[in-house]
């Protein structure tokens, strides 16, 4: 995947690439890791992406410096985000765990 992106002027693109590297697999949802990395002209270093598919739709929940980070923002967002903050059903969190014990 590589798309352009505006940073924020009509002559300030960047190019960056995405590859999914983790997935977690929890019934009709998934929780997938991006690495994202930008072009070598970017001043931006590479970064992961934690997302959620329902099959439907994919939504991006939280970014970090590494995969944990990721999972750990997302859980946060997801967590703070009406009307999810009202429900125990964060696959982020559980995606967490599962990196932290090792699984796959």
């Amino acid at each position: 995947m590589s798309e352009k992106i505006n940073a924020g002027t009509e002559k300030e693109t960047l190019s960056l690439k995405g590859e999914v590297v983790k997935t977690y697999e929890y019934g009709d949802y998934m929780i997938l890791i991006y690495k994202i990395i930008p072009d070598a002209s970017s001043p931006l270093q590479e970064f992961y992406m934690a997302t959620l598919d329902d099959t439907t739709t994919e939504v991006a929940w939280g970014v970090g410096a590494s995969i944990e980070d990721a999972l750990e923002n997302a859980a946060q967002i997801y967590d703070s985000t009406p009307p999810f903050n009202d429900d125990d059903f964060n696959l982020f969190r559980r995606a967490l765990e599962a990196l932290e014990n090792g699984e796959e």
